[in-house]
């Protein structure tokens, strides 16, 4: 006769626990509802926003894992007739109940978010991301207390280009192009390199290139040659070192209606796609950007040695230094935010003046 202590009944139920979990006993759920969700993407046509569609992607294994008691239909801001600018008020007054809340747009309205993307600053694609992981948490709390948006998952942009009329070789070569720029950090960057920042819709660049309007913009490989700029532009130079995060977000008192269990299921399948499309924006999406332009007929120039001395220079004279301003001044959380976790990772602080210093 086997002889059972004090602890082996516990022991024996964590196991049935377990097999009940592996044997899909985790997918007992809520019956009855209907949560329905319009997704609100920058464009439909760009890969995150594919990967989220995709067949087997984040919408459909959520579909079929709450039985259809969770349906997420995307769109995108065209479609919705959306500034980007817009969309961190939308979700916070309800208007939008999920959409994609991205630093470049929103940093108008939220100026904190752009700490995880500094332009300029950042080396590489490794320290990148870890600036994005370090300032998650901090970030996504501050936007639930401010503006009652639940960051429940992220979608990652590659690297961004200039796209240009004429090849952009030297640091004199970017004096007084007039560059679409699609947020302040950017803008900041560009005019710090001697150009002359624009603002232009996304929809509308094409045909500002095509007439002259403007000389150059700037965005992300896969983005431009998704709208075929290569027909308008003949130089692709970069990278800029930017890989664009946007907080997969749901207004507050919309998540707080969705029961736990459903919940669980809604971040699993979003932690899914959110590791997915990491791995496909380093691996895949920035090589892809490069290839779909070349092949459409553009010249790839990569950065000099002296062009990213100069992105640096311009990102410590201007782009951090404005950054503050705009958050309030030295002695502000996010400056506080930046210093613990940004600063080490980049080798760049912020003093008691405002001033970006390297350590």
């Amino acid at each position: 006769m086997i002889k059972l202590g004090k602890f082996t009944f516990p022991i024996l139920i964590g196991i049935f626990l377990l097999i009940l979990a592996a044997c899909g006993g985790d997918e007992k759920k809520s019956e009855g509802h209907s949560f329905k969700f319009q997704y609100a993407c920058i464009n439909r046509t760009l890969n995150p926003c594919e990967l989220l569609a995709a067949p087997g992607g984040m919408v459909e294994k959520i579909y079929e894992r709450t039985n259809g008691q969770v349906d997420i239909q995307i769109s995108s801001f065209p479609e919705l007739g959306l500034g980007g600018p817009d969309t961190l008020r939308l979700i916070s007054d309800g208007t939008l109940g999920m959409a994609e809340i991205y630093s470049g747009y929103v940093g108008g309205d939220y100026p904190p978010i752009d700490a995880a993307n500094l332009w300029g600053l950042i080396p590489d694609n490794e320290v990148n991301l870890k600036i994005i992981d370090a300032v998650r948490d901090p970030v996504s709390k501050d936007m639930l207390e401010k503006f009652g948006a639940v960051v429940i998952g992220e979608s990652y942009y590659p690297n961004n280009y200039y796209y240009s009329g004429r090849p952009l070789r030297t640091v004199e070569d970017f004096s007084g192009m007039k560059t679409r720029s699609h947020s302040t950090v950017l803008a900041d960057l560009i005019n710090g390199m001697g150009a002359d920042a624009q603002f232009m819709a996304f929809s509308e660049v094409y045909t500002g290139l095509e007439r002259g309007i403007l000389d150059a913009a700037v965005t992300c490989g896969v983005c431009g040659a998704g709208l075929r700029w290569f027909e308008v532009t003949d130089y692709l130079v970069g990278p800029i070192v930017a890989l664009g995060v946007t907080y997969i977000s749901v207004n507050e008192d919309r998540w707080n209606e969705i029961p736990a269990d459903l919940q669980k299921i809604v971040l699993e399948e979003t932690q899914i796609h959110s590791d997915r499309n990491r791995e496909l924006v380093t691996d895949e999406w920035v090589k892809e950007g490069v290839d779909e332009n070349v092949a459409g007929g553009m010249e790839y120039i990569e950065f000099t040695p002296e062009i990213k001395t100069a992105l640096r220079k311009a990102a410590i004279e201007q782009v951090v230094p404005n950054w503050v301003e705009r958050v309030g001044g030295a002695d502000t959380p996010a400056v506080q935010m930046y210093n613990q976790f940004v600063a080490p990772l980049l080798g760049v602080s912020i003093d008691a003046n405002g001033n970006a210093v390297e350590n």
